[in-house]
């Protein structure tokens, strides 16, 4: 068996194809996405409030009117 390391600044990883984040709704009030496959960030309704978004590094995007604008915070940051 051969084991091959990559070209310096070379990755293994595969090239980024979509920025496109999939939401799954994973219990009554809270949304975790994905992009890529890895993990984007979460949703989470507050009653009362509105929606909350937070990042895959627990920093909050804000509080947003309904589920499609927290959603649509991802693909601004």
């Amino acid at each position: 068996m051969t084991i091959t390391a990559p070209k310096p600044g070379k990755s293994n990883r595969p090239a980024r194809t979509s920025t496109e984040t999939e939401w799954t709704a994973v219990q009554s009030g809270l949304w975790v996405g994905k992009t890529n496959g890895e993990f984007a960030g979460m949703i989470e309704a507050r009653w009362g409030e509105g929606f909350i978004a937070t990042t895959r590094l627990a920093r909050t995007l804000g509080i947003f009117a309904t589920v499609e604008e927290a959603q649509a915070s991802f693909g601004e940051e």
